[in-house]
């Protein structure tokens, strides 16, 4: 049904899609999952006295991007500084950052340096909303190109300078060289830049923000497809998520383990907002009835089983020259509901209000 009624436009606002890699997300996620193998009856499916449900949903969170701003210090050993004020709430945002600026520097890793989380530095938006890496990564990005171009400048009035010639274009960053791309053998060390221009240091700072005459003229997501597997107690009601499948289409991925991470803790904040966590208010003092983790659920070792992680590929240079989206709330919008059809499928029991717990399935 999904796929007959697959569309590469927003119908909210009849626009093209940047990139939609959606049918691949289901194409994979069913394959591996093993969705062919449901009997789409409900109640048709048993194991011993649990009633079996198989049942998925699509995910989508909108890609978006802000302003963000980074300065980057390069010593003339090659160590590299790079600052920038946002945060890191423990989804590897340290790493990327790290990895990105490598990358572009042609640097090991290891000699790059990324400082956060410090209102002083160059400017950078809230962690949230599932923009940071697509908003920040750029930042950087640009920080880091700016600092190619200032070194490649000294490398063409070098004395004798391989590279005279040469145009920003025709050359590569690595292992603290610029090369030619038509001939690696011809080449300019970083520190004899350093050096023959008596540097200790240089510093460039830059903004990187997308377009508004360009950026509205498409939609912009990342989206899901979300496989779950539930056993129903036909007697006592009680739910288990035995299994479930992400597959995920979220423009390149910078860090795949951190990003693998992310998602699985999504899913598990999926599987409590489905089955677990429920605020209980009294109405006429206005006060929490359950505010303390003895009362107030959420999902504990027990109740998190199989789950796993498929990256789709998809390439998107629309967003972001990086071609990066958020992956935050991608993890998390498509399980419930997926949790949700599973126990409709378990028990042919539509229930719309969250979190499903037993005496729903038993009244």
């Amino acid at each position: 049904m999904r796929l007959i009624n697959y569309s590469d436009i927003d119908t909210s606002s009849g626009k093209e899609y940047s990139s939609k890699e959606l049918r691949e997300c289901y194409l994979q996620g069913a394959e591996s999952f093993g969705w062919k193998n449901r009997n789409p009856e409900p109640r048709s499916m048993k194991r011993g006295n649990k009633l079996v449900g198989y049942g998925m949903a699509t995910g989508i969170w909108e890609a978006n991007r802000l302003l963000a701003r980074a300065e980057i210090t390069m010593t003339k050993d090659l160590k590299v500084e790079i600052k920038n004020a946002v945060t890191d709430i423990g989804t590897g945002t340290l790493t990327v950052m790290t990895q990105i600026a490598a990358d572009e520097l042609g640097l090991p890793i290891e000699d790059i340096a990324f400082l956060y989380a410090d209102s002083k530095m160059p400017f950078a938006p809230i962690q949230g909303g599932s923009f940071t890496v697509a908003t920040v990564g750029p930042a950087v990005q640009a920080a880091c190109k700016s600092m190619n171009k200032r070194l490649f400048n000294k490398a063409k009035v070098l004395k004798n300078s391989p590279l005279a010639k040469a145009k920003f274009d025709d050359v590569i960053f690595d292992q603290g060289f610029i090369f030619l791309k038509t001939d690696l053998n011809v080449k300019v060390s970083l520190k004899q830049i350093f050096e023959e221009n008596n540097l200790k240091a240089t510093q460039t700072t830059s903004t990187s923000m997308p377009n508004p005459l360009r950026h509205g003229k498409k939609a912009r997501a990342v989206h899901s497809a979300v496989f779950v597997e539930v056993e129903v107690d036909e007697e006592l009601g009680i739910i288990e998520v035995k299994r479930a499948v992400t597959a995920v289409a979220a423009g390149k991925i910078i860090n795949p383990k951190t990003a693998e991470s992310q998602i699985l803790g999504g899913m598990i904040w999926g599987i409590s907002k489905a089955l677990h966590e429920e605020t209980i208010t009294d109405n006429r003092f206005g006060k929490y009835m359950n505010a303390n983790l003895a009362e107030y659920h959420i999902p504990v070792h027990a109740d998190v089983q199989d789950l796993n992680v498929i990256f789709v590929k998809e390439e998107d240079n629309f967003v972001n020259d990086l071609g990066v989206k958020g992956i935050g709330e991608i993890g998390i919008v498509g399980m419930p509901p997926a949790i949700a059809n599973a126990i409709y499928h378990a028990t042919g029991r539509r229930i719309h209000n969250l979190p499903i717990h037993f005496d729903q399935l038993i009244s």
